[in-house]
């Protein structure tokens, strides 16, 4: 914050000329903006009553120094340009940054709008197929369940093409004493 008198007005004399300057470059866009918007809607009439206009709006912006006077006279050439060729048939669609911009943006939230559904779509495909198998079938007759239940022969030969497993049985290890007497247990050495 200024100290000094002089140094706090020139601080709110800058403040108003940014604002003055903000709105002499503010109409000059705009007016060059309406221009843009006949030239690329293909309005040849309207282009003619704007260009006066635009060109108005950019003289005055450079006589009050808030564009350079070789500025001012490069957007004069670059609009009566678009006329000309309008005029000849030459298809030109001057498009400013920000109307680009925004029509960028607005394609992309589409496109993110879309995917979106799409997900959400599949989610709720998936959700009912889920349902569905979760929920029990209706009850079938007699003679649909017959049918519907695989036959005893084909699991018998499915049976029959799986390898046999050999089962060995393991012998008994032999009692330490022998039965020789033959009353079941083992003779006592004497």
């Amino acid at each position: 914050m200024p100290n000094i008198k002089s140094a706090e007005k020139r601080v709110s004399v800058s403040a108003t000329k940014k604002l003055q300057n903000q709105m002499i470059r503010s109409q000059m866009q705009t007016a060059v903006r309406k221009f843009n918007a006949a030239i690329a809607e293909g309005d040849v009439e309207t282009a003619k009553k704007l260009l006066p206009v635009a060109s108005s709006k950019i003289d005055n912006a450079a006589t009050k120094n808030v564009i350079h006077k070789n500025a001012a006279n490069r957007k004069k050439a670059q609009i009566a340009k678009a006329l000309s060729q309008l005029e000849r048939g030459i298809v030109v669609v001057k498009v400013d940054a920000k109307t680009l911009k925004q029509a960028e943006q607005k394609a992309a939230a589409q496109r993110k709008a879309e995917e979106a559904e799409a997900i959400k779509a599949q989610r709720n495909e998936a959700k009912k197929a889920k349902e569905a198998a979760k929920a029990p079938a209706p009850k079938k007759s007699t003679a649909a369940k017959k049918a519907a239940t695989p036959k005893a022969p084909k699991e018998t030969a499915a049976k029959e093409e799986a390898p046999k497993k050999r089962t060995t049985t393991k012998k008994a290890a032999a009692p330490a004493a022998t039965d020789t007497d033959g009353e079941g247990d083992p003779d006592e050495i004497k």
